[in-house]
């Protein structure tokens, strides 16, 4: 068993320490929240306002879209910082819980009419949940490391567990707040998710004891020295804070600027131009504090111990690769999102609309009867001891299976079968619910290298692509509509899910193995800092889509994102042998 000498970790549920389930269901809830806005959010900034939502254009709407999604990869820098240095990972969860349910609420009734225009607290909102998930994120994957030896065979497999929590919720979030909000109400829709993240707040809060003192309280800063045994600090120097506060003040103005011009839909405050160049001043300045911050961390690797240095070399090359991965994966929220909706053939009749309504039953009914033995598994263990965990889970599991029947007889009673746009957003974590246990057998039984784990990946999210490049191919190029076969739509996020379980889980074990256990909650936070530009980077690629397809087709647009991720997976295996060697016996 791992960590024998607590006890703590000694009840097990499927072969695994029970805290490990409690995390399950507490980040479950966090990404029901996360995915539920993901699939809402393009759908209601787009929509017109006769329909309730906002009537942008769609490059406004990616634009909103990108800093949203990058700023609450952003922020878990902020709550490793918080987590290793001041509150622990357990206190900073439940900080940032809070912070996430608040922004539900008050998205949730900034469409309220009680005389005044509550429409700030949309965005108030959108921060909100910025700032909780930045606390809230890089601890959760943190805590899990915690439950495990460095060299524990089982990590990544607890690691894809978990990710099925992610998953879970990714699929309930989508499936309920994607129906409420385009068939009821986007306020709805919006504030469900608050309602669910303060379930997920009330059972990791009483059973916050579950994951052991060193889940609790902050690492010291002390370093031990692999090669004399003694105790060494690595500290930032003056140059170092110097450094960090002008590479923050430039990347946090280029932030402040585009957000700004998003919500005024127009206004900026800093010149569009530079040396002449059509380029923006806050572009500029964003690529010089990229600059800093690389010297900044590269020499600071130089003051690490040898092994350690190394280690965290291959953090930061994985996490560059993994940039071309999740910009590409991204376009899921976007212009994927969008090809449903607009180009896509959601109306079903006849034997196909029988054959969709039995499918949706299937997707919605089994996955929740799996979830529910998982609760009933892990109940038997902690009920005694955590009731009130358990009895809020269950609270929030009725609400759902309730939810859930309503919605499966709304759709089979139904006279048509129109296809929610956002019914195929719960394609990617039906799939990953399905296939990550075969995942998880499949990294123990075959030892696959890091890296080259990382190509399949990559391949696989490429194949996904061609799939919709194939679909796409009759839409003429400037095509506003279009009537496509959703199986193109399917196969992508078949091949894009098994590439991410060959990316995502596996990028969070090796982060959690190679990471000083000083720093782990940081380390979590820089990895995700980089999906954050990746985010980003995917909206801007998104909002050019519109003009590449009108010179070369959605077709076209799709084939970029075939091409580059297949070579960023060709780059990750040439490395290989190299990155090895940097891990000293992580990646045996």
């Amino acid at each position: 068993m791992e960590k024998s000498s607590n006890d703590i970790f000694k009840t097990q549920v499927l072969g695994h320490p029970a805290g490990l389930f409690v995390l399950f269901f507490t980040e479950m809830w966090e990404r029901f929240s996360y995915y539920g806005m993901r699939a809402l959010l393009i759908l209601f900034l787009v929509a017109k306002v006769s329909d309730g939502g906002w009537g942008w254009e769609r490059s406004e709407a990616y634009a909103l879209f990108g800093w949203y999604v990058m700023l609450v990869y952003f922020l878990p820098l902020l709550g490793g910082w918080v987590a290793d240095n001041k509150w622990g990972h357990v206190k900073t969860v439940i900080v940032g819980a809070a912070i996430i349910t608040l922004g539900h609420a008050s998205m949730a009734i900034a469409d309220l009419q009680i005389g005044f225009d509550l429409k700030f607290m949309f965005y108030v909102g959108l921060l909100l949940i910025v700032l909780g998930t930045g606390l809230f994120k890089p601890n959760m994957s943190s805590t899990v490391g915690k439950m495990y030896s460095t060299q524990s065979k089982k990590k990544d497999g607890a690691y894809t567990i978990f990710y099925m929590g992610v998953n879970s919720g990714a699929f309930i979030g989508t499936l309920l707040v994607g129906w409420i909000g385009e068939t009821f109400s986007w306020s709805f829709g919006f504030g469900l998710a608050g309602i669910f993240m303060l379930f997920g707040l009330l059972q990791f809060y009483f059973a916050r004891s579950i994951f052991g003192k060193e889940a609790s309280m902050p690492k010291s800063k002390l370093v031990t020295d692999a090669s004399s045994g003694k105790e060494i600090k690595v500290p930032f120097t003056s140059t170092d804070n110097v450094l960090t506060v002008i590479g923050g003040i430039l990347a946090v103005t280029w932030i402040v600027e585009g957000i700004t011009s998003v919500v005024t839909r127009g206004y900026h405050f800093l010149p569009q131009t530079f040396a002449g160049y059509d380029i923006s001043v806050g572009f500029v300045m964003f690529l010089v504090s990229i600059v800093i911050f690389a010297y900044l961390g590269l020499s600071r690797l130089k003051r690490f111990e040898a092994v350690e240095r190394d280690r965290l070399k291959v953090i930061f090359i994985i996490a560059f690769f993994v940039i071309f991965f999740w910009a590409s994966f991204e376009q899921a929220g976007t212009t994927m999102n969008i090809f449903a909706r607009d180009y896509t053939n959601r109306t079903l009749t006849d034997s196909w609309a029988l054959i969709y309504k039995v499918i949706d039953f299937i997707l919605s009914v089994a996955p929740m009867l799996v979830l529910t033995w998982v609760i009933f598994k892990l109940a038997t263990v902690i009920i005694k001891k955590f009731p009130l965990t358990i009895l809020f889970t269950s609270i929030s599991f009725l609400i759902i299976w309730a939810l859930v029947i309503f919605r499966v007889y709304d759709k089979v009673t139904g006279d048509t079968a129109l296809v929610d746009t956002s019914w195929f957003q719960i394609l990617n974590p039906i799939f990953i619910i399905s296939l990550a246990p075969l995942y998880s057998k499949f990294w123990e039984k075959y030892k696959f290298s890091g890296p080259q784990k990382f190509f399949g990946g990559f391949t696989l999210l490429a194949l996904g692509f061609g799939m919709l490049v194939l679909g796409a191919s009759s839409i003429p190029p400037g095509a506003q509509t279009a009537s496509v076969s959703m199986i193109w739509l399917i196969l992508a996020f078949l091949f894009h899910t098994m590439g991410e379980l060959s990316i995502a889980p596996v990028g969070l074990s090796y982060v959690s193995k190679l990471a000083p256990a000083r720093m782990l909650g940081f380390i979590f936070g820089i990895w995700y800092l980089f999906i954050g530009l990746s985010g980003k980077l995917a909206s801007i690629m998104a909002e050019y889509s519109d003009s590449i397809a009108s010179e070369v087709g959605f077709s076209g647009f799709f084939l970029i994102f075939t091409i580059i991720p297949f070579i960023a997976g060709l780059a990750m295996l040439a490395l290989n042998n190299p990155l090895k060697r940097l891990m000293h016996g992580i990646d045996k």
